[in-house]
């Protein structure tokens, strides 16, 4: 049937007409209703589908006769649905919140349609123009199926609503995986265009970009079903597997009751005083038992919080060599996750920054800091009843691998006083190391709590501690050894005696990691304890020794004791430096199964090698649980360079090229690297839509760690790398299924840097072909990354179609799939622009690199100064302060300051700030006018700033003190400039003199 644009503005009206009727309803009824686990407020269901109408009646005939979603849509049956009898709350909320999800939809259609009508005919066109049909097929069937409902009988109508919450559900996450489609498509759309058909593609794509936007605003649903209760879906939060506390692979080690009294007396005091320092800073050296401190704190803080006044907020162990627990890249991610269990109303804050910067986990620590916690903890508001403290447990922050983390840590965390809605505080340790020194030095000491456990604690109390722990531990080993009557004679009541227990304790003093060592190799159930404990106490060179040497050798020496054939013992050194100098070199732990897969040796050979270590090692009764080392010092000793001349000394660089062989015989042998290694059904499949059982199960944890690990190990060998090495022949291969190995695991983004990392390992000759090939690596990656990461398939068809002609890697590592059958037009050569970086809204006005090249500053008229990774392209700070448009941005000579400067006139400041942390540091008043241009000195120890008030001001930078005043240019001043040796100043002005 036929309808002209009268017959659809009447059935709009009536429709309009029926949802005012409904709004009316709600509003005198006052109806709510739990949907999915969030409560509907019937009347704003209700306003917002009488506010979708309108749009629908604002545009009138003119829109209808051009509009297919106006002139589509079943608007006689949307007014049936919309005029039916509702009697119940559940009914109600249906038919609301089913029209709302629909209308909502169908603007968006409109929005898709009007940018399709301005795009000049192309592939890349019809790919966009089926998308939208798909999805508008789809909302139609949504409204189809309930029509039908409402044409049944009335008795059976009234029994039932017209859709069920998993009918809404399902519809809504179906339109949004074609909405997903949709804008994939709508992406491609200038690949294939001439520059000026571009520009005006960009201009459609940023209006299209704005109307979603606002209806999105509209919109009474989230958009993701993660989020319909405005409540974040923990599980999609990116954390750093067993840091918390309590973790499964974490030890659960905490101090005896007897020892460390004092000390944690003191803590404690410290965690439940509302005016104590917001940081305690506890220090020592390796193996002084800091981590089982924290981890006692921990507990203790944990069992508080159900009495109430102070509780746990969070924890992180980090670890170094244990992927992301040694680093910092998911440190802030990790605190969040447990932060927003722990302090009521802060999910709905977290929910709202990553809808509105998904990236944030991938940006800067300072500005993770500030988005993720700083602010959230500020808008939220606690009830008398709960925990009015909550800390923070923070261990061995020197394993933090990157030392500007370690700083930026430190530096962020300082800022924890001024949050005064909830009361966070941080209890951390760590060793003394310089960095971490230094960043407690730059911090006020109102703010923190510094103690050195070696040092607070007395020689005295540590070695009666240390023997009360060997009594309680030996006692343990005694009993335990005396139930089984098979074992033989038994253990006398007293051993080992005061004597032995003695020697250990001046042989582990201060170090309880010693004490704790020698506990696990005396109690190895494969041995007789009182023979593992005579081999301890009689090793030659025990009181000359070192103390890790002492730990350590004894327990190594065994593995060879009962082997007399030479030949046999050459190869358990050689198996033992292939598997535990393995396990101390990954940058990640396997499981026993999993370091069998990438040796390429028998699980029971590893078993068998691992077996004497427990004293060393945690080594898991089952073959998929991660090994690992018990503590770093056993990491430290097996590298040092006093174990290389033993028989069990590892040589790191060698280890490293031997991990990073095996990785690549893993990735290219047979069930290893291919196309579409999930058997995905087509091309355009997004990667959020594959079950991570299926990647699981597809990729092996061996398989994944090679993926992601291997350019470290090359890195960390120290390989040169050159023409038709086994680099270059295995990049030509398996490039492309590396990729899509990275992009199913979702680690794509850190295949630039990886790159960038083979091109610093190229040898200087005879690799121009290598050289040449990572540069178009690099290229095909910038220009692709954003279609792959939502799409893993996309890289064999649109990557390699839009690359240009000549691209090594389009020629090299695949074909263009059959199914295509008209290629674009590309350009013979990729283009002078590395990448384009996006995220600013309003002009760009001045740009500027750090000293040593890893940012790059922006300033734009949006008030906002930006920081980029010029390597990746990632925005990783936002810098806002500013109230108006910001002029200029320079970098200190050391990069430890940016300064930017604004015009307008509201706002005539130049603003300082570290960016690392993304914080501002000074504010400097004192112009009168815009300031135009600002520049360091080359000692960093003055800022010249010029402004239209005619005048150059210096300032100190570390006091923000204006220090002198430069008056002569009769207009306003446009730029300055230090001489190299800082001894003039040049300035520009529009009065024509310089």
């Amino acid at each position: 049937m036929f309808y002209n644009a009268s017959d659809i503005d009447l059935a709009l009206e009536q429709a309009l007409a029926a949802a005012k009727e409904k709004q009316r309803c709600c509003i005198e009824k006052r109806w709510t209703f739990t949907f999915t686990g969030r409560t509907i407020v019937l009347k704003e269901e209700a306003n917002k589908v009488v506010s979708w109408l309108n749009r629908f009646t604002a545009v009138g005939d003119v829109v209808a006769n051009v509009d297919p979603v106006h002139v589509g849509l079943p608007w006689a049956g949307i007014r049936l649905l919309l005029n039916a009898a509702v009697s119940e709350a559940n009914q109600m909320t249906s038919l609301l919140v089913g029209c709302e999800i629909a209308l909502y939809m169908a603007n968006r259609l409109r929005a898709y349609i009007e940018f399709l009508h301005g795009l000049p005919t192309t592939l890349t066109r019809t790919n966009f123009k089926t998308a939208v049909t798909e999805l508008y097929a789809h909302v139609l069937g949504f409204l189809a199926r309930a029509i039908r409902i409402y044409q049944t009988s009335t008795s059976h109508r009234a029994l039932r609503a017209f859709w069920t919450d998993y009918d809404i559900l399902e519809f809504e996450k179906a339109c949004n995986e074609l909405g997903f489609r949709v804008e994939i498509e709508a992406s491609n759309c200038d690949r294939t265009l001439s520059a000026k058909d571009r520009e005006r593609v960009g201009k459609l794509k940023q209006d299209l970009q704005k109307v979603l936007e606002e209806v999105k605003q509209s919109h009474g649903l989230q958009e993701s079903l993660d989020r319909l209760e405005t409540k974040i879906d923990l599980e999609k939060l990116p954390y750093a597997k067993g840091a918390m506390y309590n973790s499964y692979e974490d030890d659960h080690i905490t101090c005896h009751p007897a020892t460390r009294v004092d000390l944690l007396h003191k803590i404690y005091d410290w965690a439940r005083n509302s005016h104590s320092e917001s940081i305690f800073w506890l220090s020592g050296m390796a193996g002084t038992g800091k981590s089982t401190i924290s981890r006692t704190v921990a507990e203790w803080v944990a069992g508080q919080g159900r009495l109430g006044g102070v509780d746990l907020g969070a924890s992180f162990f980090f670890k170094r060599g244990e992927g992301d627990r040694g680093s910092a890249s998911r440190f802030f991610p990790t605190i969040t996750r447990e932060l927003v269990l722990k302090v009521p109303g802060l999910d709905a804050f977290i929910a709202e920054v990553i809808t509105q910067d998904p990236l944030i986990f991938d940006k800067a620590l300072g500005e993770q800091f500030d988005k993720l916690i700083y602010q959230p903890l500020h808008q939220v508001k606690l009830t008398t009843n709960g925990p009015s403290i909550f800390i923070v447990v923070v261990d061995a922050l020197d394993e933090c691998e990157k030392e500007r983390d370690v700083k930026a840590i430190i530096d962020v965390w300082s800022r924890l006083a001024r949050v005064t809605t909830v009361h966070l505080k941080l209890f951390l340790t760590s060793r003394p190391e310089l960095p971490i020194r230094l960043g407690f030095k730059n911090i006020s000491t109102a703010v923190h709590q510094d103690m050195v456990l070696q040092d607070a604690v007395l020689q005295t109390t540590i070695q009666h501690d240390i023997l009360i722990f060997l009594e309680d531990a030996f006692g343990k080993i005694r009993n335990s050894y005396n139930l089984d009557p098979f074992l033989g004679t038994p253990l006398d009541r007293d051993w080992p005696g005061d004597k032995r227990l003695q020697a250990l304790v001046d042989m582990a003093v201060p170090l309880f990691i010693v004490a704790a060592t020698v506990c696990r190799f005396v109690g190895d159930s494969d041995w007789d304890p009182r023979e593992r404990l005579e081999t301890i106490l009689q090793f030659p060179g025990i009181g000359t020794l070192g103390q890790m040497a002492q730990t350590y050798l004894p327990v190594l020496t065994q593995l060879s004791v009962r082997l007399n054939n030479l030949h046999d013992k050459d190869r358990l050194y050689e198996e033992f430096r292939m598997i535990v100098g393995s396990i101390v070199s990954l940058t990640e732990p396997l499981s026993t199964q999993s370091l069998a897969i990438l040796l390429n040796i028998s699980p029971d050979t590893i078993a068998l090698r691992l077996r004497p270590l427990h004293s060393v090692l945690r080594i898991p009764t089952d073959s998929g649980t991660p090994i690992r080392t018990l503590h770093l010092s056993f990491n430290e000793f097996l590298l040092s360079d006093q174990l290389q001349s033993q028989p069990f000394g590892v040589n790191g660089r060698a280890t490293h090229r031997m991990l990073f062989s095996k990785c690549l015989q893993l990735l290219s042998g047979s069930g290893g690297l291919q196309e579409n290694l999930c058997k995905l059904e087509y091309p355009g499949k997004p990667r959020r839509e594959i079950d991570q059982t299926t990647i699981n199960d597809r990729l092996s944890s061996a398989f994944q760690y090679a993926c992601r690990y291997w350019i470290q190990h090359v890195e960390h060998g120290k390989v040169e790398i050159h023409d038709q090495d086994d680099v270059h022949m295995f990049l030509q291969e398996h490039f492309l299924h590396w990729l899509e190995a990275m992009s199913l695991i979702n680690r794509l983004a850190e295949v630039i840097e990886q790159i960038s990392v083979l091109q610093s390992l190229v040898s200087s000759n005879g690799s121009s072909y290598l050289s040449d090939f990572l540069q178009d690596a690099r290229r095909f990656v910038l220009a692709n990354r954003y279609i792959a990461d939502i799409a893993p398939l996309q890289l064999y068809s649109s990557a390699l179609l839009f690359a240009p002609q000549t691209s090594i890697v389009r020629n090299t590592c695949g074909q263009i799939p059959r199914w295509i059958w008209r290629s674009p037009i590309t350009p013979k050569t990729w283009g002078p622009e590395l990448e384009k970086l996006e995220g600013h809204t309003s002009w760009v006005t001045a740009v500027a690199f750090s000293p040593d090249g890893l940012l790059l500053a922006s300033a734009s008229y949006d008030q906002t100064v930006r920081l980029w990774n010029p390597t990746t392209g990632q925005e990783v700070q936002k810098l806002e302060g500013h109230t108006d448009w910001v002029e200029a941005v320079a970098f200190s000579p050391d990069g430890l300051l940016l300064a930017s400067a604004s015009i307008a006139s509201i706002d005539y400041t130049v603003r300082l700030w570290n960016p690392t942390t993304g914080q501002e540091v000074q504010k400097l008043e004192g112009h009168t006018d815009w300031v135009r241009a600002v520049a360091f000195s080359p000692d960093g120890l003055l800022l010249a700033s010029a402004s239209i008030d005619h005048t150059i001001r210096l300032w100190n930078p570390t006091t923000g003190q204006e220090v002198q005043k430069l008056e002569g240019h009769t207009c306003g001043v446009d730029a300055v400039a230090f001489s190299p040796d800082g001894l003039l100043l040049a300035s520009a002005s529009i009065d024509q003199t310089v």
